[in-house]
């Protein structure tokens, strides 16, 4: 592990030793980005999901997409996905891996972790992804990999590959008959509990994830467009929870971080300011990159280690270029990393000590043939999903959020809910 042993201006430069020198004069460094929400086995199929519903997410994705992935598939994602945030600043994450549906996609998706070098929390997926009819994959057999063999293997992978400590318990979160015990009854002894969307919880139930000392992550573009309501990171910040953003489904947005702390804090200014004009802007913008960092680091439990520029801490480091029309001059530097970057404007990434982007290009990566690959790996989920019947699965997941999903997760929306789904449904049949 590489840590950061010296900080402040004028330091004594060691001599001898294998040294590394990076220019930074009239550059901004920042921590490395810590991205509270994932799923990198999207990479595959990024652009489909622009114009979907929650609804489309659940029938397409998580009943069809996930069934047809294969090992390699997985492994192939997993690594240009992840090499696709640390090109974007991004040296921590929290992985929701839904695609493991064998002891192989688990130990591919590990692997192209690794191979890319990036930290964070791996999240197996416990989901039983359905095997689909007439549709074969090579390598999977998803009624033999059952739920029982499922916590066998992730208590395999977190013994013998990456042994972490954390709960995540995903899903929109709105109103919960439990109310706010929620998060005391799911809370694990030993682990960390993170709530992701959350847009309706109730204040009592923010009280119960604050004292758990659980976190919360927003994805401000999937909750936005999908009609999970505003983001609620800032009302739970403001409750004392943990709170951090997350990029979340790259289906229908790119792997920009810092267009993620914009967007969160644009919208959270829409909700305050509806009241009446504002005479000053409560929300400033330390607040999101805040999140964007430390926040991340605490809701995972890893603010020991990532999360900010301390002495005693990994040395991941990002460091922002501002020398050309699109971003002279800087008079605030945390506004011009929020409000004015991009992936262009991002010289070097340094993950643990190792530099993986200099000169504005990822270090090592071979990224023709990767190219190609991405584009050779997408006709295989992508065109085994397209031509499956989508009508039998509208129909299941209709019935099946009627009848157990729906009073936990949209409460009050059920009916409107289910009967888009029908709709839906009916235009399909058509």
């Amino acid at each position: 592990m590489c840590i950061s042993v010296a900080i402040g201006p004028n330091l004594d430069v060691p001599s001898g030793g294998d040294l590394t020198v990076i220019d930074a004069d009239n550059d901004i460094v920042v921590p490395g980005f810590v991205n509270g929400h994932h799923h990198l086995w999207q990479q595959l199929i990024r652009g489909v999901a622009t114009d979907w519903s929650l609804f489309d997410y659940l029938v397409k994705i998580r009943s069809l997409y996930v069934s047809v992935y294969t090992a390699e598939d997985v492994e192939l994602a997993y690594y240009t996905g992840a090499m696709d945030l640390l090109s974007n600043g991004v040296t921590c994450m929290l992985e929701h891996s839904h695609t493991i549906n064998s002891a192989e996609h688990a130990d591919a998706a590990i692997r192209g972790l690794k191979r890319a070098g990036i930290w964070g929390c791996f999240c197996y997926g416990f989901y039983e992804n359905p095997p689909i009819d007439g549709c074969h994959v090579p390598g999977v057999d998803l009624e033999k990999f059952d739920h029982t063999q499922r916590v066998c293997d992730a208590r395999r992978v977190r013994t013998t590959m990456i042994p972490l400590k954390i709960s995540p318990l995903s899903g929109s979160h709105r109103r919960s008959p439990r109310g706010g015990t929620a998060s005391r009854e799911q809370r694990h002894p030993g682990s960390i509990s993170v709530f992701s969307h959350g847009a309706s919880l109730t204040d009592s139930e923010l009280n119960s994830i604050r004292s758990a000392s659980a976190g919360l992550v927003g994805t401000p573009n999937t909750e936005l467009q999908m009609g999970m309501g505003f983001p609620a990171v800032f009302g739970a910040a403001d409750k004392g929870c943990k709170a951090c953003l997350g990029l979340d489904i790259t289906l229908n947005q790119g792997s920009n971080f810092m267009a993620q702390m914009r967007l969160a804090l644009q919208a959270q200014r829409a909700v305050d300011n509806q009241a009446a004009f504002p005479l000053a802007i409560k929300r400033k913008t330390t607040e999101v990159l805040r999140m964007g960092t430390l926040g991340g680091a605490e809701v995972m439990g890893l603010e020991h280690l990532v999360g900010s520029v301390v002495v005693g801490k990994r040395a991941d480091l990002v460091v922002f270029r501002y020398d050309d029309i699109s971003t002279v001059p800087v008079y605030d530097p945390t506004a011009k990393v929020v409000f004015h970057a991009s992936s262009s404007n991002i010289d070097t990434v340094i993950v643990n000590g190792r530099t993986v982007k200099k000169d504005g290009c990822l270090v090592g990566v071979d990224w023709p043939s990767y190219e190609r690959g991405n584009n050779s790996a997408r006709s295989g989920p992508a065109d085994q999903a397209r031509a499956f019947s989508l009508t039998y699965l509208y129909h299941l997941c209709a019935v099946y959020l009627h009848s157990c999903m729906m009073p936990v997760l949209f409460c009050s929306r059920q009916i409107p809910f289910i009967s888009q789904a029908m709709i839906r449904l009916a235009a399909e049949q058509a």
